[in-house]
């Protein structure tokens, strides 16, 4: 699942939290992961949290990991290829452009 960051007011009851939440002073206020109830959205709010790190559900893990993949892929290419050419160019951009597709392979 991708994580994003969400606007604490916005949330219902049942969305999981995933990341700690703490206050101005660094302090923690709840231990990830948990469920959101009314009564901490309330507390949290309270104490002046704005946003929190959820969970995004809308697209299939595989679909949107595919995609970003290959849009992360088709950027390092682009990138690269600005890059300017000499004798060791060449390897190195190959060597970066392996590096992260075998990163990418490996994560699936």
């Amino acid at each position: 699942m991708r994580h994003v960051i969400v606007r604490l007011q916005t949330l219902g009851p049942g969305v999981i939290v995933v990341s700690d939440v703490v206050d101005s002073l660094g302090r923690l206020l709840a231990k990830a992961p948990m469920t959101l109830d009314e009564g901490l959205k309330k507390a949290l709010l309270s104490r002046g949290v704005k946003e929190v790190f959820i969970e995004d559900r809308r697209l299939s893990d595989r679909v949107e990991s595919e995609q970003a993949i290959h849009n992360e892929i088709e950027s390092v290419r682009k990138r690269l290829s600005l890059l300017g050419a000499g004798e060791t160019s060449f390897d190195v951009k190959a060597i970066v452009l392996n590096t992260i597709e075998q990163f990418y392979k490996n994560k699936q």
